[in-house]
């Protein structure tokens, strides 16, 4: 009880604690990229300049500053600094931003406070104690402080975790390559925290996302890294600061300034012997020394199998969605009833761990049969989660508005396609409209590279598909295209086509019995979405 009322109101224990805790959590000094914050002096320096701010700021970011990643509630704040007045909340939001315009807060790809909507405010930025902490201590920060703190759920992910960890030790640059939402930034923290020991604590998280400009890219693994760049050249800058370092950099969400990204991190790589390079992009870097690892779904129950309760809790997917039920509705017995509609909606969710947070938030508040009935893939939603991540359709626009304008044409046109398809399928179905055959190649290629359009390799050719999750998508962009029409005539001429080739013929194109069956189911399943679709559609 009293340990509770302390966090609550942490001001009023100051004067009773020891001298030498006062003095070591009260009085010191904490740097955060160029900036030094002196509680003691009571002032915020810029490389040694001190920064207009007035009192009351000053306690609110020495307060935050010095809890970093941790979300304190606003009324927790106005407590500690108006403690003899009373405020209206508006006071606090206009200290924070000044605050803010003092750190430049959001520029060159810098964040410092986060406003974490509902709850309060948190310091996201990453803070170096500088004075008043014994050596052990600051050991223990760097193991830990460098990393975001933020609760990990992770299953059916330890292979994938250990296979990096060696990559990573073995090659020093290693992708993490994925569509979003299937764990990519999970898993690199994950290698972040399993390597921090062997790099001394030297490793270091840059989260790339809220990055708009790529000439910022540089100066944002800087920040991180808690430098300041001043030169008109920051890639050799940032090389020259760290070249003599042993240190892991793990660039986070590097696609929509990847050309930037790629030009640092092969820098970092060339000029450097002992920095380490983990990347997480929904498509290759391609550069130098870059070692690709393709991060896959969570295995789900295959149709037609056991579909027992035991049965289904074999599996990873599964797992994860009765865990996050249960984090959200409390204790959870999966029943031999309920089985097949678990197993059934962990396939529709293609196995992405997002997607399946997502649907077990459901599920936790309407009942797994309600949700059932009134499944829409793409409305799920997370509150609290980073933008791309607070719905599936936020993670696929995110990815969707990163493509050329070719690629976009050619993805919402091969949305048809129930299960796999080929080149010449996408060919007829999306060539009518203008686009000439390489065109269409050059684009499955590219969203094949992007994550979107999974990929297998038979004896004679490739094949391709489109998870569910991004099928619905696309024929969301279908109609509002007004294409649904055209699209679903040559789709339709073209499995009619398919099914109509003479069976030697079709058999040569597959080389085996196997193959052949698989594509028949494919294409028979492409017909009947056909007419469901013209039925929902007309």
């Amino acid at each position: 009880m009293g340990f509770a009322r302390m966090i609550e109101h942490p001001d009023k224990y100051t004067k009773s604690m020891p001298r030498a805790m006062a003095d070591d959590d009260i009085h010191r000094n904490l740097q955060f990229g160029p900036f030094e914050l002196s509680s003691r002096e009571r002032v915020l320096r810029r490389d040694g300049v001190v920064l207009p701010l007035g009192g009351r700021a000053l306690d609110i970011l020495i307060y935050l500053a010095g809890r970093p990643g941790e979300v304190i509630a606003k009324q927790e704040l106005i407590d500690h600094v108006w403690s003899d007045v009373t405020v209206e909340e508006g006071s606090l939001r206009v200290h924070v931003a000044a605050i803010r315009k003092a750190l430049g807060d959001g520029q060159f790809g810098n964040r410092y406070i986060a406003n974490i909507k509902g709850r309060g405010y948190s310091f996201v930025g990453t803070v170096i104690p500088l004075t008043g902490n014994t050596e052990s201590r600051n050991d223990k920060f760097r193991h830990q402080g460098r990393l975001p703190v933020r609760p990990v759920t992770m299953i059916g992910r330890e292979t994938v975790v250990s296979e990096v960890s060696d990559k990573l030790r073995d090659e020093r640059f290693v992708t993490l390559l994925g569509p979003g939402g299937i764990g990519k930034t999970t898993i690199a923290l994950a290698v972040g925290r399993t390597a921090a020991e062997e790099f001394g604590g030297e490793v270091y998280f840059v989260d790339l996302e809220s990055l708009t400009d790529p000439r910022h890219v540089a100066g944002a693994v800087a920040t991180s890294l808690g430098l300041a760049l001043k030169s008109k050249d920051p890639g050799l800058e940032l090389v020259d600061l760290v070249r003599s370092q042993k240190l892991l950099v793990i660039l986070d969400s590097c696609e929509h300034v990847i050309e930037a990204v790629a030009l640092v991190a092969e820098q970092l790589y060339r000029e450097t012997e002992q920095v380490y390079l983990l990347t997480t992009s929904r498509e290759s870097l391609k550069v130098e020394g870059e070692h690709c690892y393709r991060v896959l779904p969570l295995d789900c129950p295959p149709d037609g199998s056991e579909q027992t309760a035991n049965a289904i809790l074999r599996y990873p997917a599964v797992q994860l969605f009765v865990r996050r039920v249960a984090a959200r509705a409390g204790s959870v017995v999966l029943t031999d009833e309920e089985a097949p509609f678990v197993a059934e909606m962990c396939r529709k969710l293609d196995g992405l761990p997002l997607a399946i947070e997502l649907a077990a938030g459901q599920v936790a508040a309407l009942g797994l049969k309600n949700t059932v009935a009134r499944f829409e893939l793409l409305k799920l939603s997370h509150r609290t989660a980073v933008p791309r991540h607070r719905t599936l359709k936020a993670t696929l626009d995110w990815s969707y508005n990163l493509l050329s304008d070719g690629e976009r044409i050619v993805f919402r046109r091969i949305a048809p396609f129930v299960g796999h398809f080929t080149l010449e399928g996408a060919r007829y179905v999306a060539g009518e409209l203008g686009a000439g055959t390489g065109e269409i190649f050059d684009a499955i290629a590219g969203l094949v590279e992007k994550s979107l359009i999974t990929t297998r390799i038979d004896e004679t050719q490739a094949q391709y598909r489109l998870l569910d999750t991004t099928r619905a998508y696309a024929l969301e962009k279908l109609e509002q295209h007004a294409e649904v029409d055209v699209v679903l005539r040559r789709h339709a001429e073209y499995v009619a086509g398919y099914l109509a080739t003479p069976d030697l013929i079709r058999a040569k194109r597959c080389s085996n019995r196997r193959a052949l069956r698989r594509d028949e189911l494919d294409e028979r399943r492409n017909h009947q979405a056909e007419r469901k679709l013209h039925e929902i559609t007309s």
